[in-house]
């Protein structure tokens, strides 16, 4: 199993960006959480459905622009 986990800001959010794959054959899936830099709590984590990323560079952007959408419908939701 690999595993990679990213930590970041975006907008006064943090941002958790978890991908992995059982093996180098297999495509990389995606997890993305967001919480407000503040110390509110994390997100419930939103999951990709069936994974198909096969580098882990394009997982990753992918899981931070999924991030971005999050955190614009949270803002949305709560403009704080």
């Amino acid at each position: 199993m690999q595993k990679k986990v990213d930590l970041s800001t975006c907008q006064g959010h943090l941002v958790e960006v978890v991908i992995e794959r059982p093996d180098d054959q297999q495509p990389w899936s995606l997890a993305v959480r967001v919480r407000d830099a503040q110390g509110s709590a994390w997100s419930e984590p939103w999951r990709e459905g069936e994974p198909h990323y096969f580098t882990c560079h394009d997982a990753l952007a992918a899981g931070k622009q999924q991030a971005v959408r999050m955190i614009g419908a949270a803002d949305a939701v709560d403009p704080g």
